[in-house]
């Protein structure tokens, strides 16, 4: 059984949580690209860890809550800067 939780904040706090948090899919992101292939095409940060599964994991976790808080505060007001 999956746990939720449920958080009041101000709007205003909301897109700042989604920069956030696509920063933190992009780790992911390269980090899955990093174990999967052995390299990356540019400079970028990577996160501690050694496996494949575990990175595309906290992918679909990001994922899943960006689309979240999106559908929450409207997508048009999600653009990540």
């Amino acid at each position: 059984m999956r746990k939720l939780i449920n958080l009041t904040l101000p709007y205003a706090a909301a897109p700042e949580i989604l920069n956030d948090l696509y920063d933190g899919l992009e780790v992911w992101r390269n980090t899955e690209e990093y174990l999967d292939s052995g390299s990356v095409v540019a400079p970028c940060v990577i996160a501690e860890c050694s496996s494949v599964r575990k990175a595309r994991q906290m992918m679909r976790l990001y994922e899943e809550t960006i689309s979240l808080l999106e559908n929450k505060i409207g997508k048009k007001n999600c653009k990540p800067l």
